[in-house]
């Protein structure tokens, strides 16, 4: 039973995950457009702009995306010693996309 729960917060996250990138993808495109400057440098923009909701529902689901693999991970390994290596996972898989967003290295 608690597998199933920790399950259902997986399909939950990957389900919000989705809708918001469809959002993107399809509402916000045609509202302000993203690409004009590239997907990359208005990400990395983001942060300054949370006030705008175009700019704070594209920060928000890089959020999701970084901490997808914590979610999925720690939902599959929670009671077992393969949770510590979720965590350095998560950590190097945060670290090197925030890198690459923020920084463009």
């Amino acid at each position: 039973m608690e597998f199933l729960s920790h399950m259902i917060l997986v399909l939950i996250h990957i389900l919000l995950l989705a809708c918001l990138c469809f959002y993107i993808i399809f509402v916000e495109k045609k509202k302000e457009p993203l690409a004009s400057q590239g997907f990359f440098p208005t990400l990395s923009e983001s942060p300054k702009h949370l006030k705008t909701p175009t700019h704070f529902i594209l920060f928000f689901s890089f959020l999701l995306f970084l901490f997808l693999p914590l979610t999925t991970g720690l939902s599959l390994y929670l009671k077992t010693d393969a949770n510590v290596l979720v965590v350095i996972f998560f950590i190097i898989w945060a670290y090197n996309w925030s890198k690459y967003v923020f920084l463009r290295e």
